[in-house]
């Protein structure tokens, strides 16, 4: 426990609009996943974080971005990252949106020039020209939370431009975060690899309450907390879906998440000061 203190972290706003990656200021229990995640989008080319909502899959991918621009030396497979968030837009405007989003940054970067009728280009002519602007890039495109793309009309579309990318470029790479993988067996000739991520353990999910409760205030009160929680470490490694776990950490597990660092953050500023110093006492 220990570290710089902000009343302002919030696991949602770790992401701001359209936000140039950085690191999620407490970001717990995740290394193997970062492993696995980073390790595909070396050795592929369209890689997948998949779950629900809250469980983090904004967070890893933020932390990941970050991981290869502090290692922009060493890591030769990717030079540039572009961080695109799904919007939520009109139900059939937002593919065209999250693409046109894309195509902005890259005019801000200075790979591409920005045509004069932009909105009357129709989608095909705005995947040439996104294409066109990725030619010859080592680039990681991250587009997040795209399950908002689903069950609309342009449902199609997405899957339409990332067939048209792999197609038209050889170096750009594509993470996804989304619910469930594209579920496409090629996509213009490239394999979908999918990763999905499960919830923390109990004692990464104590960590994260009490670094985010704004009611502990000193290392020494959250690392209390965690004593006071934490009484069996054969509990700690568990998930709340292990079959293995014990009433009592089922109990505090709800109380706290169950898991999902959204649920977490939640408790974390929802549980009144006084209830806080008798989370983990057992009756």
């Amino acid at each position: 426990f220990g570290g710089a203190r902000s009343s302002e972290l919030s696991v949602r706003n770790m992401m701001q609009e359209d936000p140039s990656p950085t690191p999620p200021q407490f970001f717990l229990g995740r290394e193997v996943d970062m492993f696995h995640v980073l390790g595909a989008i070396l050795n592929k080319r369209l890689v997948s974080v998949i779950g629900e909502p809250g469980v983090g899959r904004s967070s890893l991918v933020c932390a990941i971005c970050h991981y290869i621009n502090e290692r922009a030396s060493t890591i030769m497979e990717v030079e540039r990252i572009v961080f695109v968030k799904t919007k939520q837009g009109r139900g059939g405007d937002r593919c065209r949106l999250l693409i046109q989003s894309l195509f902005n940054k890259l005019v801000e970067a200075g790979k591409a020039l920005l045509p004069t009728e932009i909105m009357q280009l129709d989608m095909e002519d705005l995947f040439e020209h996104v294409c066109k602007a990725l030619k010859n890039t080592k680039a990681l495109i991250v587009f997040d939370r795209t399950e908002l793309l689903e069950n609309n009309d342009e449902a199609q579309d997405f899957p339409m431009f990332l067939s048209t990318l792999f197609r038209e470029t050889r170096t750009v790479r594509v993470l996804l975060t989304g619910r469930r993988p594209l579920g496409i067996p090629s996509i213009g000739g490239v394999v979908e690899h999918h990763y999905k991520l499960g919830g923390l353990n109990f004692a990464n999910t104590v960590r994260l309450f009490a670094n985010l409760c704004p009611h502990l205030h000193t290392p020494a009160e959250r690392h209390q907390f965690f004593t006071r929680m934490i009484i069996d470490a054969h509990q700690a490694d568990l998930m709340a879906s292990d079959p293995n776990i014990s009433e009592r950490t089922k109990k505090w597990f709800e109380v706290l998440g169950n898991g999902m660092p959204a649920g977490a953050e939640q408790a974390a500023y929802s549980v009144p000061a006084e209830e806080v110093t008798n989370l983990g006492k057992d009756d």
